[in-house]
């Protein structure tokens, strides 16, 4: 048999009897002799046996197989093939071909109604089939696997098991989370006394063996590229054994030995702690709320351990850490815990508390609230008109508007009442100085100097009246050009007025808050605005009420174990919209999230980007639409905002300050 393990192979001969042996060494071969007719060489790198002798009798002529019976194991997907032998004296032999492993049992035979076929398919694990039949005078056993696969073969009594299993899935050990990571080894064993097989695993791990006088028997193993610490608890599992290891020292005994033993110790040590003397201590808590460490303490918020015989013992002897005996209460006002127990407990009391009642770190979150905007505006308008009237008897008269040529008629009549008056101031000068017998030469000079003396009124035309388009600007800043016409009987005014207009704003709001690792910040600043609103019900009337317009921030920090920031952000930025009326309307900006930040690094948490082109026009209809001449009957406005939004956070943790 060969155990295989790190850079050493071993050879186990089992002989009938007591023999003579030599060894030597010729070239790489190693030749062992037993007695005159025994030879097993070694030649390689492979190992080759040669047995020239009689092979070791394996059975009786009526040695057969007594069952063949397949089972899903323990652990997923693992499928177990249980061969149950008439005679715990045979001995079987695995090999590993490809995808089969074959199970040779050396004179056994194959009764009729084992000689098949066993279709496990539908078992959903490694095996495909399990073929039985008889070879040379030996049962083989023909397992047909698929995919990749681990198997190992073991034997107790009259029960010889192959188990396969997926790559990496822990063999059948009852608890279905262990996984091994020992070196791997490869045993073959036939029929070997437990203790010696312990023996070798405990020497190739360099552990010191203790095993108990219980343990008797004889062990068959087949494992190939096996961790030794599953091949280990195989054979402990095979003659229901349990172990311990304390240290490099290995203890080995029967499982209900080892659990009496246990269980010995236990009762000692409640018997100890039953007998030993109680004592009072009081523990100063000075960063932890000591109510919170009393329930961890007893288990329970009243800090009182029930009675050793009470009903409730097991429940806070497996939720606290002090005794069934001992006792703890709390001064709120000093932060004290009073505990009563024994020695012992009182030590793990001060070692959780060292742990425990330490201060907690501190996280500095600062935000920034950017927020800029870009204004430009371009405006371009016209505005013309004017008035006049033609000197014909047709009255014909034109304005911007019905008030401007009723003005006209008005100045027509004015004047030609001036006229009138004129001529009659002239007719009655003449008649006075024919009366007053001046000189005829001198008669009419007198007539024209007296209508002359009569004011004449020109007329006049009146703006915005007279304007045929007011499409001009109202802006007072804006720059505008006008040109004019004007004649005896009329004038026309035309002014172009623009604007241009561009602007930048930017807005940065930077709160900051520290808080404590875990624990909720909070921390505003704004108005609350006041309104008038109306009462409900019969009674009428109106009752006043706020609206909040803040900036606000919201944090919960948790820091992780590599240093790193998690953080519940919950961020408004408020503000009160401008001609929002009698009741305020609020411009908000909120972000709530969770992100994962390094120690003083600053992300941003998001953005908002608006862009708004706004262009007006205003003309008159169908004249505007006119090429070229319609901009003489229109107004343009174009307008373009953009504001863009952006949330900063940085986070800090705050270093830790010693004080003597």
């Amino acid at each position: 048999m060969v155990l295989e393990t790190g850079d050493r192979t071993r050879l186990v001969f089992n002989l009938n009897s007591p023999a003579e042996y030599e060894t030597r060494i010729e070239g790489n071969t190693l030749v062992v002799r037993l007695d005159s007719n025994r030879v097993v060489t070694a030649a390689g790198p492979e190992l080759a046996n040669e047995v020239t002798a009689p092979a070791v009798a394996t059975g009786t002529a009526s040695s057969s197989l007594a069952d063949v019976m397949f089972r899903r194991g323990s652990e997923e997907d693992e499928g177990q093939i249980v061969i149950t032998l008439s005679d715990d004296q045979i001995l079987g032999n695995v090999e590993q071909v490809g995808s089969r492993i074959y199970v040779e049992f050396s004179g056994a035979a194959v009764p009729e109604r084992l000689n098949r076929r066993f279709d496990v398919t539908d078992f959903a694990t490694p095996v495909n089939t399990v073929d039985v039949y008889p070879q040379r005078g030996n049962a083989t056993i023909a397992i047909d696997l698929n995919g990749e696969y681990e198997y190992v073969a073991y034997q107790q009594g009259r029960q010889y098991t192959v188990s396969v299993s997926p790559p990496g899935a822990a063999v059948a050990t009852g608890d279905s989370s262990v996984a091994y990571s020992g070196t791997l080894v490869s045993l073959s064993f036939q029929n070997i006394e437990v203790r010696a097989v312990l023996q070798l695993l405990a020497e190739e791990n360099n552990f010191n063996l203790v095993t108990s006088d219980a343990i008797i028997g004889n062990i068959t193993l087949e494992l190939d590229d096996v961790p030794w610490d599953q091949a280990l608890n195989l054979v402990l599992q095979s003659r229901n054994l349990d172990k311990r290891l304390v240290g490099n020292v290995l203890y080995v005994a029967p499982a209900d030995e080892i659990a009496a033993q246990e269980q010995q110790v236990l009762d000692a040590t409640r018997q100890a702690e039953a007998l030993a003397p109680l004592h009072t201590e009081y523990v100063q808590v000075n960063y932890a709320d000591a109510a919170n460490i009393l329930t961890l303490l007893t288990g329970s918020a009243t800090g009182s351990s029930p009675a050793a015989g009470d009903a409730a013992s097991p429940q806070v002897a497996a939720n606290g850490i002090l005794s069934s005996r001992g006792s703890a209460t709390v001064d709120a006002r000093t932060n004290i815990i009073i505990i009563r127990d024994v020695t012992e407990k009182l030590d793990e009391v001060r070692e959780l508390l060292s742990k425990l009642d330490v201060p907690v770190r501190q996280v500095l979150i600062e935000a920034r609230i950017v927020n800029v905007s870009t204004d430009f505006g371009r405006d371009l308008g016209i505005r013309w008109g004017g008035a006049g009237r033609r000197d014909t008897s047709d009255g014909f008269r034109y304005g911007g508007s019905q008030a401007s040529t009723l003005e006209q008629q008005d100045n027509r009549v004015a004047e030609s009442i001036a006229v009138q008056k004129a001529l009659a101031a002239g007719d009655a000068a003449r008649v006075k100085a024919l009366q007053d017998g001046t000189d005829p030469s001198l008669i009419d000079a007198i007539v024209s100097q007296t209508i002359a003396a009569v004011a004449i009124p020109i007329g006049s035309v009146s703006f915005p009246d007279a304007l045929a388009v007011d499409l001009g600007l109202q802006d007072d800043t804006a720059s505008s050009f006008s040109v004019g016409f004007t004649s005896n009987s009329g004038l026309i005014e035309l002014e172009l007025s623009a604007l241009e207009s561009s602007g930048n704003g930017e807005v940065i709001a930077r709160p900051k808050v520290t808080t404590q690792d875990k624990v909720t910040a909070t921390i505003e600043s704004g108005v609350r605005i006041p309104y008038q609103a109306q009462a409900g019900g019969t009674a009428g009337g109106s009752t006043t009420e706020f609206v909040d317009a803040v900036l606000s921030l919201e944090v919960t920090p948790q820091i992780t174990p590599d240093g790193r920031i998690i953080m519940q952000l919950d961020i408004h930025q408020d503000s009160v919209a401008v001609g929002s009326g009698n009741v305020p309307a609020i411009n908000t900006n909120s972000i709530n999230t969770s992100v994962l930040v390094e120690n003083g690094d600053t992300i941003v948490l998001g953005g908002v980007f608006r862009e708004e082109t706004t262009t007006t026009e205003s003309k008159t209809p169908v004249l505007g639409d006119v090429p070229y001449i319609g901009r003489l009957f229109k107004r343009t406005n174009n307008e373009n905002r953009r504001t863009e939004l952006l949330i900063f956070i940085t986070p800090k943790i705050i270093a830790e300050i010693n004080t003597r």
